[in-house]
């Protein structure tokens, strides 16, 4: 990624009031800013601690970000998990390698083969992964590398000459404070104005900045510290904490709460302030918590009313019909503890490949949608076969099961109040409870059922506070009565 590559921002600001009233910007400044919806979460929680002033944004994130990383490869299903988990990626990755500035900056998806599938005798499925580290039915290594064009992995052209990546026109754009982009236009300023209530330009003035990497991560930062992210960004106006909005996410009343959709967790909590200290919970609560990671902004913005101005640019109607939702994760990273939460994984594509009938190690293997007879492979000679992806989280490299989960199954985990996670078999629980300072008497043991509601009042938690178990779940603890004396 280019990071040097820098964007001119027009601020018209009210230097009364030292706040942004609202920007111009050039298309491709747009395109980046509407990319930010699609980086997963785990992304953005790596970018903002990577930021001195942004450290404490996001801290659950962050603490679930390194909780995997600590853990040993044992506790996943497989080494990919772990991987998916460290390096989410995005269902609209290949459209953000086309931005001038590419703020997600992950690796291109890479196609790997079994090493033995060229051989003349091989058993292998007619599978691919995205992980060299997967494992074939044969009980081989899917290391041997393929190839495919961008077009090819999305089936579509990725911008042109009239209009952006995410952007349907090539226009100048009106950015407000709270982040509502409209086409420019002589019209749409002077509404604006007028809805503030400015009748000329005389409390206003013109401020020219040249934007880049670190002021496009000090503006995501801003998303979840207030809702007048340009002012807090550009102005360097302090953010105030904004305060955590807890509306209860109810169920519709057509949905059912499935047994697979709960889970039984042990709190203990002081008795003084009803503060949730740790969570013991088996490997399906963590696997829900770790998929937090994996969503990107967008769909977590669709459960968290606590994030207005990315509301505000999700609505954009700026943005290209192929382009209006970035909620889909990529296939796979689904399992069915998160799959709860409404969103369909997208699937990925069946490809074809040219195989030769006898195997050479000059032939360099190719996917594409669709592969037409040439000259060339009449005379190589071979079969035009249907690749179909290989599920990474399986270890036996069977392509069904998309629905498991991350962690291993009958292990037992315990999550701070912070969300920092540990396996139960890694630590000693006396030196935990040394570690708690507090008396023991002081504390009380819950055994609650959490269910998508809970959950979801979790994720909200997270986004604006240190303490996601306490704010999240205060709602399910009730108070034991005081013995009488």
């Amino acid at each position: 990624m280019t990071k040097s590559v820098k964007f001119s921002l027009k601020l018209l600001v009210d230097e009364k009031r030292n706040k942004v009233v609202l920007a111009e910007a050039d298309h491709d400044f747009v395109d980046v800013l509407i990319s930010l919806l699609s980086l997963p979460m785990g992304k953005i929680a790596r970018l903002l601690e990577s930021h001195k002033d942004l450290q404490t944004v996001l801290a659950c994130y962050q603490n679930l970000n390194r909780s995997v990383a600590d853990m040993g490869n044992e506790h996943f299903g497989s080494e990919a998990c772990k991987n998916m988990l460290l390096s989410p990626k995005s269902s609209y990755e290949i459209h953000c390698r086309k931005l001038k500035l590419n703020m997600g900056d992950t690796d291109a998806t890479k196609f790997f083969i079994c090493s033995s599938y060229l051989s003349d005798d091989s058993t292998c499925d007619n599978v691919y992964s995205n992980f060299n580290t997967s494992t074939c039915r044969c009980g081989g290594t899917m290391s041997t590398r393929m190839f495919t064009s961008d077009e090819d992995l999305i089936g579509e052209e990725i911008g042109n000459s009239v209009d952006g990546v995410f952007v349907n026109c090539r226009s100048s754009f009106i950015v407000t404070d709270d982040l509502k982009v409209s086409v420019n236009s002589i019209g749409v300023v002077m509404n604006f104005l007028n809805d503030l209530g400015y009748t000329d330009f005389s409390d206003l003035q013109e401020t020219l900045l040249d934007i880049g990497f670190e002021e496009v991560v000090t503006l995501l930062g801003c998303f979840f510290t207030t809702e007048t992210p340009l002012t807090c960004a550009f102005l360097m106006k302090p953010c105030m904490t904004r305060k955590l909005k807890m509306l209860s996410p109810h169920l519709q009343n057509s949905e059912i709460v499935e047994p697979s959709s709960v889970f039984s967790v042990k709190l203990f909590v002081t008795k003084f302030d009803n503060e949730i200290l740790y969570a013991e919970c088996n490997a399906d609560f963590i696997d829900a918590l770790l998929s937090f990671l994996i969503f990107p902004l967008e769909l977590i913005c669709s459960f968290s009313n606590n994030l207005g101005s990315v509301g505000n640019l999700s609505r954009s109607p700026c943005r290209k019909a192929s382009a209006s939702d970035f909620s889909q994760v990529p296939d796979y990273y689904g399992c069915s503890n998160n799959i709860m939460f409404g969103y369909l994984p997208s699937p990925s594509p069946v490809y074809e490949c040219f195989v030769p009938h006898s195997s050479s190690d000059s032939w360099s293997c190719q996917l594409a949608r669709q592969i037409q007879w040439s000259t060339e492979l009449f005379i190589v000679g071979g079969d035009i076969v249907k690749m179909s992806p290989n599920n990474p989280k399986v270890i036996s490299g069977s392509s069904s099961g998309g629905d498991t989960g991350f962690m291993k199954k009958n292990t037992k985990f315990i999550v701070s109040n912070d969300l920092s996670i540990s396996p139960m078999n890694s630590f000693s629980t006396v030196g935990l409870l040394k570690k708690m300072q507090v008396n023991i008497s002081d504390l009380e043991e819950h055994q609650i059922i959490i269910s998508k509601a809970d959950l979801i009042s979790i994720l909200r938690a997270s986004l604006v506070s240190s303490s996601a178990l306490t704010n999240g779940l205060s709602n399910l603890l009730v108070k034991k009565p005081k013995e009488e004396t």
